[in-house]
């Protein structure tokens, strides 16, 4: 008589737990991580659609500023302090305006992220 051992296919039970701990860790991580680029998305359109205005290159930094903050009470970005992260460099003919700043998001206890962003303009002075 002879006898064959079938194989067993299919995955175990550490297997399965394994694969849906990393399936829950990066659906958490992603979670927890796109508030910060929603909100990136936002301040790069309301720097964007600023630079546009057609007396965008005449004004000053304040000017900015105000105009900034206005787009984002209206898009309602709360995490960019605009007295640190912008930025205003006139050369001859053009103006660059830069918005620099980080965000930490806590993901678990004592882990936390640090997403930096960083977005330029360039303006013609008229």
């Amino acid at each position: 008589m002879q006898t064959t051992k079938s194989k067993q296919n299919g995955m175990t039970f550490w297997g399965l737990l394994i694969v849906a701990a990393l399936f829950i860790f990066f659906v958490v991580l992603f979670f927890k991580l796109l508030p910060p680029y929603m909100e990136y998305g936002k301040v790069k359109t309301s720097l964007e659609n600023m630079a546009r205005q057609p007396d965008a290159g005449n004004m000053e930094k304040a000017q900015i500023k105000a105009a900034l903050e206005r787009r984002f009470d209206i898009e309602d970005v709360n995490n960019v302090d605009l007295n640190k992260a912008l930025f205003v460099e006139k050369k001859p003919g053009s103006m660059t305006i830069r918005i620099a700043y980080e965000r930490r998001v806590p993901l678990a206890y004592n882990v936390t992220a640090l997403i930096e962003f960083d977005d330029t303009v360039q303006v013609n002075v008229r």
